[in-house]
């Protein structure tokens, strides 16, 4: 052998050694977490920022914890196989909705290509829980009309892993539903998806909203609502004859209603399984009695009653940590898109500001309770929704956003009431989030290189194991 080919070979054996060190770090991944921000784009992320005043001008990026140091940063691809309601039965992508750049920037007739070419949650979040793309409308099923396995909570608990899902909106919504290991062709099949859920074997914690007894100000009903979001009427009977005895459970769910029971569960011991409907009809937050959705400062209070995102994030970690394999969780703050659709800064700005504070509960677990050794933490969106730009940008395209800093709302306005087909942001740290350099499809020219999807989607599924 000539010393040219024993220096490609011993390179070739070097990059094998190289590659191995790296998937067996990912194998020994104990911790996943992935949080999605329903519905937040890159402007809904900035203007959050610049209202709490974690904004630096000089390098027009946040000083948000997830922007500082030991943090992978690109921008995310999100698009659907197609835009059909249903399956098509042809399996194949629309090449149309794909991403491109040159389609995205431009005039204001960007606009359009934009608006006409998005996903909905339920393609999305079927996209990053099993790494395939399909039809708007689908929980983890395929455009030939048949299940997608395995979700990443079926891998988890393959893996022998604890797994669970959380939202600050109704519990068998889109997102948490396709993270979960609920399989259905129509997102809106609400009772059968709660039921594949509870009656699964897979999730270990589920927790988020729509209570049938309580409205969406978190007050008693005065009639019972749909309990579609529960498993139907006779499910949440027995849910709550559960509830209401000591220990007792439903299909193995320690069922838990009140504040005071969500937050039981943060300190100390805690049910090897929780399901958490807190006492509100269909948000925790955003869906309450109108005062000033354009202003925080002016808004209608927040009920103190109910959990937040924090509490829910802190109360299912104490729950899926006692597993000695780890766990994988996916922490969803949904009412940002429900904000989004009904054109609210306001109210987009306070549940951005709970994912925020998610965030950072979830990051004081991993380094006091774990370690970016043990966990991969991915922060990230399903879509964009309402096309947020600045002041002008209805005339002028893509305007900036204004920063008038903080406590002060920033100077945005809403370009539509529906999604987009706008790169997402997409942050991680710890163990494998270098992997999604990987990952790379492409550079756009104004969020820099992006990751599609069902990249971020393969590198979990690495990270928590087959």
């Amino acid at each position: 052998m000539s010393e040219a080919s024993r220096r490609i070979a011993a390179l070739a054996i070097g990059a094998a050694i190289v590659a191995m060190a790296q998937a067996l770090a990912l194998a020994e991944t104990k911790n996943v977490i992935v949080m999605v921000a329903d519905g937040s784009g890159f402007n809904a992320w900035n203007a959050t920022s610049m209202y709490q005043g974690r904004w630096d001008a000089s390098r027009g990026k946040s000083t948000q914890v997830y922007d500082g140091p030991g943090w992978v940063a690109y921008g995310c691809s999100t698009f659907p196989l197609t835009t059909s309601k249903k399956p098509t039965g042809k399996g194949t992508q629309d090449a149309d909705l794909v991403y491109a750049p040159g389609k995205a920037w431009g005039d204001i007739g960007a606009y359009g290509w934009l608006t006409k070419t998005y996903t909905d949650s339920a393609a999305a979040a079927t996209a990053l829980s099993t790494g395939t793309k399909t039809y708007n409308n689908a929980i983890n099923w395929s455009d030939r009309n048949e299940p997608i396995t395995p979700t990443v909570t079926e891998r988890a608990k393959a893996a022998g892993k604890a797994a669970g899902v959380i939202t600050t909106v109704q519990w068998c919504h889109a997102t948490p539903a396709g993270f979960s290991n609920a399989h259905e062709s129509e997102r809106d099949n609400y009772e059968a998806i709660a039921n594949q859920m509870l009656g699964g074997g897979v999730l270990d914690v589920i927790m988020g909203g729509g209570n049938p007894d309580f409205d969406n100000d978190g007050r008693p009903a005065g009639k019972r609502r749909e309990c579609k979001y529960v498993g139907g009427e006779a499910v949440w009977k027995e849910i709550e004859a559960a509830r209401g005895k000591a220990g007792a459970t439903y299909k193995g769910f320690r069922p838990v209603s009140t504040k005071a029971e969500f937050e039981a569960l943060v300190p100390g011991p805690a049910p090897s399984r929780v399901l958490g409907t807190a006492q509100v009809g269909t948000t925790l937050r955003q869906a309450r009695a109108k005062k000033d959705t354009n202003d925080p400062a002016r808004d209608t209070p927040v009920n103190p009653d109910l959990p937040d995102l924090p509490l829910m994030a802190r109360a299912a970690i104490n729950v899926l940590d006692d597993n000695p394999r780890g766990f994988f969780l996916m922490i969803e703050g949904g009412a940002v898109d429900w904000a989004n659709h009904s054109n609210q800064p306001g109210r987009m700005i306070q549940e951005q500001m709970d994912f925020v504070a998610a965030v950072e509960a979830v990051i004081k677990w991993v380094e006091t309770k774990s370690s970016w050794k043990d966990t991969l933490l991915v922060l990230t969106a399903d879509h964009e929704t309402g096309l947020i730009w600045g002041p002008k940008s209805d005339a002028k395209a893509f305007d900036p956003i204004v920063d008038h800093g903080k406590g002060a709302m920033p100077g945005f306005r809403y370009n539509s009431k529906t999604h987009s087909n706008s790169l997402v942001p997409l942050f991680a740290k710890g163990a494998g989030s270098e992997r999604l350099a990987d990952k790379v499809v492409g550079k756009d020219p104004v969020r820099g290189p992006y990751v599609d999807n069902t990249g971020v989607s393969a590198v979990v599924a690495e990270a928590v194991g087959k």
